[in-house]
């Protein structure tokens, strides 16, 4: 009795090696590519990205432009010109 008991408990792992063996030797590989995609993500950007990131440092700029323009202006004619001229930003 206990020599069949031996023979059943040693030969599970063998009838599922094909089985739980792929399952646990791919698992890290699939955690590593999710990884790396991850990081890949997370430092390339695409282009509407990049556009993005222009157009918000064009608007920065107009703006800081606005503002010495209107801190400059010496009267209210002055200060009518430079909200004219960069109204079209907002």
């Amino acid at each position: 009795m206990r020599i069949i008991t031996l023979v059943l408990i040693s030969s599970i792992p063998v009838m599922l090696s094909g089985c739980v063996a792929s399952k646990i030797i791919s698992a890290p590989f699939k955690a590593a590519g999710t990884v790396v995609e991850t990081a890949v993500d997370a430092t390339t950007q695409s282009q509407s990205e990049k556009e993005e990131d222009v157009g918000r440092k064009v608007l920065a700029e107009r703006k800081a432009q606005r503002k010495l323009c209107l801190d400059d202006a010496r009267n209210k004619q002055e200060r009518k010109d430079c909200k004219e001229r960069y109204s079209d930003d907002y």
